[in-house]
């Protein structure tokens, strides 16, 4: 087999998914190379098919194999975002946060850096840095609202909470019910369910508050925080001089999560009690 050969039987594998055959494919190139340009070029299509086999280390070096090999090479952004997502994978979030800056730095505009923009939103979020990630939410949700309905709820859903910790209550209400009103009967219903929540309670309406913690847990069995939704309801019931319920909630909070969150909080209450 000649090399370009190679290279055409390499990416016909990754067009048709085979990855694995892919990558094999893909590596016998690399081996075949002449020319820094020509191994450039498969590491860069190398860097998605370990994306793809969620080799997410192997894809970092592939792409950064690339940028070192070709300094002119044409496609970067896509090659940054690339390690971008990687280090998310990774749980590895500030140099999943500096790449994805510097690919958004090349390119901000196209389709494809839309999901950029939306994810280095979520660590911003994540990190609490909530203003950065207010502008860039607010950047990509038109996009969204016309081409991704699951992408624009999710939008909506931290742009909610993002309003919600800078205190804008108001704000926060209001984007959660628009959330609902768009999100059906699925899961992303209980997340707008969930924000409201916070809101009720916030508001010390405790009342609503349990109402909307058990409507969460029944739209999504598996839903993401059930932490929360149990702190929440037990806090609720002891504002509401339920003590008989709290301890329920209580003990099966410290059986569940013996290092959790909330833990002191609760131990703070029970002893309270207790007193």
């Amino acid at each position: 087999m000649e090399k370009q050969n190679t290279l055409e039987i390499a990416r016909k594998y990754l067009s048709n998914q085979n990855y694995k055959k892919a990558k094999e494919t893909y590596l016998q190139a690399l081996k075949e190379a002449t020319d820094d340009q020509s191994r450039a070029f498969i590491w860069a299509e190398l860097s998605w098919t370990f994306y793809h086999l969620q080799s997410f280390q192997s894809c970092i070096e592939a792409a950064e194999n690339c940028l070192n090999l070709n300094a002119d090479y044409q496609a970067k952004e896509d090659l940054y975002r690339l390690i971008g997502f990687s280090y998310m994978a990774l749980g590895q979030d500030q140099p999943a946060i500096e790449n994805l800056e510097q690919s958004l730095r090349i390119d901000r505009n196209s389709v494809k850096q839309q999901y950029a923009i939306f994810n280095l939103a979520k660590l911003y979020f994540k990190h609490q840095k909530y203003p950065q990630a207010e502008e860039l939410l607010n950047e990509v949700e038109g996009y969204f609202f016309q081409n991704n309905r699951d992408y624009w709820l999710s939008v909506l859903y931290m742009k909610g909470f993002v309003k919600y910790y800078q205190d804008q209550l108001d704000e926060a209400e209001k984007i959660f019910e628009e959330l609902l009103e768009h999100a059906g009967e699925g899961k992303q219903r209980a997340t707008g369910l969930f924000g409201l929540a916070f809101i009720a309670f916030d508001r010390k309406d405790y009342l609503k508050t349990i109402n909307l913690c058990e409507a969460t847990a029944k739209l999504d069995e598996n839903f993401f925080d059930k932490e929360t939704l149990g702190f929440l309801t037990a806090v609720s019931f002891h504002r509401l001089g339920r003590n008989d319920v709290f301890e329920k909630y209580y003990q099966q909070m410290i059986k569940t999560y013996p290092q959790g969150r909330y833990r002191k909080e609760l131990d703070d209450i029970k002893a309270k009690i207790n007193n």
